[in-house]
């Protein structure tokens, strides 16, 4: 069994089948994907659907998800639109409300930030709050805030680690962390990993196998 993180998908329904071919995603294997299968692409729904029906498939909430989230609730998707959620938006809406309400509810109780081993996915980042090294996991995981989790990137230019921890964290693309257009790849820093490889920009799909650190890219 491997356990893979993937992040940002972001509708690339075609590079994310190719990527789990290229790793030989089988089912006694896991994939964890931090967030953001919604909006800009062409096809976020049959994502969706995908990791709906497969089991060791998990699924974290990223900002994208939140802002359909938000739409459901206040009836407003002028933010969602200004993100890209046109597309999301139309297809939802061809399936009808009852499915649009299935997929709120499935949106409303995905988990923001996740342990696995030594790692901590999550889509945006943490806070690195007073004292953080002074707790334990269970509290520093319970100061961490959905907002934060879902959207902040004020940590970016640190080098922060929670004791022997690593964040595995998406939202915010490696090209706009290190200004390099070219062969990009998994960005690692001291303390978090950057997997957004900007595969929705002409970028690539990254992918990160957490049994041995190795990476793929399609």
């Amino acid at each position: 069994m491997s356990k893979y993180v993937m992040s940002d998908l972001h509708g690339c329904y075609d590079k994310f089948i190719e990527m789990l071919n290229l790793i030989d995603f089988k089912e006694s294997d896991e994939l964890y994907i931090l967030g953001d299968i919604f909006d800009r692409g062409t096809n976020p729904l049959g994502i969706l659907d995908y990791v709906i029906g497969h089991k060791n498939i998990y699924l974290l909430k990223g900002n994208h998800e939140s802002l359909f989230e938000d739409y459901f609730e206040n009836g407003s998707a002028y933010l969602w639109y200004m993100n890209g959620g046109n597309t999301t938006h139309s297809q939802i809406m061809k399936k009808g409300y009852i499915q649009e309400e299935l997929i709120y509810k499935y949106i409303k109780i995905l988990p923001y930030i996740k342990v696995i081993d030594k790692f901590i996915l999550v889509h945006a980042g943490v806070t690195f709050f007073k004292g953080y090294n002074d707790v334990d996991l269970e509290t520093f995981i319970k100061y961490q805030e959905e907002e934060s989790c879902l959207w902040d990137r004020s940590n970016i230019n640190e080098n922060l680690r929670y004791k022997d921890y690593t964040i595995i964290c998406g939202h915010t693309s490696v090209q706009s962390i290190t200004g390099q257009y070219e062969d990009v790849k998994i960005l690692h820093k001291e303390g978090t990993i950057y997997i957004d490889c900007g595969c929705v920009f002409g970028g690539k799909l990254a992918c990160l196998r957490l049994d041995d650190m190795s990476d793929f890219y399609v």
